[in-house]
């Protein structure tokens, strides 16, 4: 067995050692991590990373530092990197990559006060109103795919009747194989009702959720049909893209159509009053509420809550993929909310997230625009300085006052008690595992490149093959718990995709062919080793976190001996055949130095890096072995010679037949 004659740890930060070139020659140049612990210590500060340093190195360093002022050296310090810095606590920085969605409120209002110079008056606002609702068409690309839609008629479930309402599940085909599935909520009264799409959030269990089928169907019940549906990639769309869809630039223009696929399709619909059309949606889904009141006129009302601002866009590609926010010369989503002026408008806002700041920021600025109409009295604020960032009773409470000022609801009949929670399976219009999908379904979000470009779900594709691999690990544990199934699964999908990307960013020839304290040069796999090495421990320890906390000890383990191909056991098979008389305590310190074996290759990259991790450990093995009185040589060449005489005879015997 070939022995290593170095040890991993101190080889990789041998190889990461750089001298501070204080040259001018040398740019004066010195490791950003190096840098970023000085500033820390000299201004007494703490600094919460969520970037990567390994290997940066920073020129003309020192003089990036102000000796009155760790916020301009932290982003003199930052910025040649594209990070950035936030203040979290006196003295707490947290380091992050540069967001392009979000900004900071003090951003916000140099944009609004930017936009009012572009009008003061209705006249000047209706320019600007043509001229977006253009651009975030053309940015959106959603007229080339409202094109290519099917025209299909929904596939509708049985009507579901409960204290006041009823629920029907739908599945709308919208591109060709592509469905979007949801729910109808409907009045049991006669007549014509009002009309409500709820786009859905990036809220737990998605629509599913308790709380939003208490919302839909309370508001039914008051008297309004309300619509919701999946996310791109969420709830019974992972059975066609995977949650890996959700991650590009195709969920903006997609979750777009869908909701004007689905108002499309409700508005043929005998029940319902067309001119009592609303939008209504949380986070994520207020952001849609906003785009969807921009591309299509039919609305008549709308309510985006804890979602509106002037300096965040959206985290998610679903609300931010596509350049929307370039429109105009640049825009936010508080002015593309005012461009439903002079309709009725309520935002909804809370104290503990990024619309804290609307009753003094985005609130006044809407008003103000809306007051060009007259009308300033049709937009209304709702703000809970106290609650957090979520669709609470106090939010739905707020929705329901709105509508049913708006919508002449009946407000007699909001009472959440009423409301019959369904299980998740009652509203999957496909089955649980999506065993109902029609044959034409698409089923990998790389048969999207049909229609959107393979450069477009390349990378998707790529976190669809990690997640496949991912579920394939947890199967393997037969498993019956879905929740559990779902956060180990989860657990895993993180872990091997930030182990991917890390090498992807990280690549073996960052470790320099020769090693400094030896002079020897060193192999490729030994370079892959120690590449592997500098992953961050956070990247190992989050993934140990997430399993424990829904796995047993034994459980873990197996998911371990799924990364590593089930070396510990097979390993452990030989040792037994090369050592017959191999005692229990042998047996178990060898098994304790390869199940490290097995922890230490899980962030490695290749089965090769893999079997060296296991090399280094069988050679600890066979060192402990010889310890033990035993000869370790010997032992290995009389098993090779014993398989050699098997074969030998069974050949022998094989030619006598």
């Amino acid at each position: 067995m070939k022995k290593l004659t170095f040890t991993l740890a101190l080889l990789a930060c041998s190889a990461l050692q750089t001298q501070a070139q204080n040259t001018f020659e040398g740019q004066f140049t010195r490791p950003l991590g190096e840098v970023l612990d000085e500033i820390a210590t000299r201004f007494n500060v703490r600094l919460k990373y969520d970037i990567d340093t390994t290997g940066l190195k920073l020129p003309y360093a020192d003089s990036r530092i102000r000796p009155y002022s760790v916020e301009e050296s932290l982003t003199n310090v930052l910025s040649p990197f594209d990070y950035k810095f936030v203040k979290q606590g006196n003295a707490l920085y947290k380091l992050k990559k540069y967001e392009y969605p979000r900004r900071t409120d003090a951003d916000g209002r140099k944009l609004i006060d930017y936009l009012l110079t572009q009008y003061n008056d209705q006249v000047s606002f209706e320019k600007r109103r043509v001229l977006l609702k253009k651009e975030v068409r053309e940015r959106l690309q959603i007229d080339k795919y409202l094109s290519l839609r099917t025209g299909s008629a929904p596939i509708l479930s049985k009507i579901r009747k409960y204290d006041g309402y009823t629920v029907q599940n739908f599945a709308l085909e919208t591109l060709p194989g592509l469905y979007v599935c949801g729910s109808i909520y409907t009045p049991k009264s006669k007549g014509k009702h009002a009309l409500i799409i709820c786009p859905n959030g990036h809220f737990g269990n998605g629509r599913y959720r308790e709380d939003q089928q208490q919302r839909m169907a309370t508001l039914a019940r008051m008297g309004a049909i309300c619509v919701d549906y999946d996310l791109f990639g969420w709830g019974e769309s992972v059975y066609q893209v995977s949650s890996a869809g959700h991650q590009t630039s195709v969920a903006h223009i997609v979750q777009a159509m869908n909701g004007i696929s689905i108002l499309d399709y409700m508005m043929t619909r005998k029940d319902v009053d067309t001119t009592r059309v609303g939008v209504n949606g949380g986070s994520g889904g207020g952001s849609q509420t906003v785009l969807l009141s921009v591309l299509d006129d039919r609305y008549t009302a709308s309510c985006p809550v804890v979602s509106l601002a002037s300096h965040f866009d959206g985290g998610c590609p679903c609300e931010s993929g596509m350049p929307i926010m370039l429109a105009g010369g640049g825009t936010c989503n508080a002015e593309l909310g005012a461009l439903f002026a002079p309709k009725p408008m309520c935002v909804v806002s809370d104290g503990k997230d990024w619309t804290a700041s609307t009753p003094t920021l985005e609130y006044p600025y809407l008003q103000k625009v809306y007051g060009f109409y007259g009308a300033a009295d049709k937009v209304t604020n709702v703000h809970l300085p106290k609650e957090g960032h979520d669709f609470g009773p106090n939010k739905r409470n707020a929705v329901y006052d709105f509508f049913a000022g708006v919508f002449n609801l009946d407000k007699s009949k909001l009472d959440e008690s009423k409301v019959t929670i369904e299980p998740f399976e009652n509203l999957y219009s496909f089955g649980k595992k999506g065993e109902k999908m029609p044959e034409n379904a698409i089923r990998s979000v790389n048969e999207l490149g049909k229609y959107f470009g393979k450069d477009a779900v390349r990378a998707a594709a790529a976190d669809e093959s990690v997640l496949k691999k991912s579920q394939e690990i947890i199967a393997a544990l037969n498993l019956t718990d879905e929740k559990v199934i779902n956060l180990a699964t989860t657990a895993v999908y993180n872990h091997r995709r930030a182990v991917r990307d890390w090498h992807n960013a990280h690549p073996y020839t960052i470790i320099p062919e020769v090693d400094k304290a030896t002079g020897r040069k060193l192999s490729k796999v030994e370079r892959e080793m120690m590449a592997d090495k500098m992953i961050p421990e956070s990247v190992h320890a989050r993934l140990l976190k997430d399993l424990n906390r829904v796995l047993t000890p034994e459980q873990v383990e197996a998911v371990f001996d799924q990364y590593t191909v089930g070396k510990v056991a097979f390993t452990m098979k030989g040792y037994y055949a090369i050592v017959p008389d191999l005692t229990d305590e042998e047996a178990k310190v060898i098994e304790g130095h390869l199940k490290q074996a097995r922890e230490e290759a899980l962030e490695c990259k290749s089965m090769k890096a893999i079997s060296q991790v296991f090399e280094i450990y069988k050679t600890k093995c066979e060192q402990y072995l010889n310890s033990n009185g035993r000869d370790w040589k010997q032992l290995f060449r009389d098993y090779v010679n014993k398989r050699k005489a098997e074969k030998a005879a069974q050949k022998a015997k094989e030619a006598k037949k």
